[in-house]
């Protein structure tokens, strides 16, 4: 049991680094992409956003989204924004919105159905299979190479360390403002 929360944690604060690292390893080129009409995408339709200046981050252990507390699966759910983890996005040839969802709120949406599934200690639902697959190819495309410091030599990690990222609360205003929402971050 400890092992298994161990891994969920493990999982947590790899998917949010690779989330985060992902903001920062994206460098901004907008496109003239004509079938989609003021927003900015680029060419591989990720939203283009400023992220302003770096902010300083602390991973460490936390007392927050626990897998075995309701208040754990209540602050998970808080994670994806209140319009969900998708955006309307509008083609202009046809005028209709299409639906997308945003990778980083796609991940963290995983993330809870995984401790959801967790906490319920029940065998993996077909949507928990899709979203440790997912999980898996979200690293594999986009590996955080940072250098991590350790606590002896297989690797185990530390603790705690201080670190730079984005200011991914850019990309909660974004997609409310997409949903037509205003921001609460």
């Amino acid at each position: 049991m400890r092992r298994l929360f161990f891994a969920l944690k493990a999982i947590l604060a790899t998917v949010m680094g690779i989330g985060l690292a992902n903001l920062i390893a994206r460098r901004p080129h907008f496109s003239d992409n004509s079938l989609f009409k003021g927003i900015a995408l680029s060419d591989d339709l990720s939203l283009q956003i400023d992220f302003g200046e770096p902010v300083w981050m602390r991973i460490d252990q936390t007392a927050h989204y626990r897998a075995d507390t309701d208040e754990g699966g209540e602050e998970f759910a808080k994670l994806v924004p209140r319009g969900g983890h998708t955006v309307p996005i509008k083609d202009a040839e046809t005028g209709e919105s299409r639906i997308y969802t945003v990778t980083l709120f796609h991940q963290l949406k995983c993330l809870g159905i995984i401790r959801d599934n967790y906490a319920e200690k029940r065998p993996p639902s077909s949507v928990t299979r899709h979203c440790m697959n997912y999980l898996r190819q979200s690293i594999l495309c986009h590996p955080n190479i940072k250098i991590e410091p350790v606590v002896n030599n297989v690797g185990s990690a530390v603790r705690g360390y201080e670190t730079v990222c984005r200011d991914w609360t850019k990309v909660y205003e974004e997609v409310d403002k997409l949903n037509g929402m205003t921001s609460d971050v």
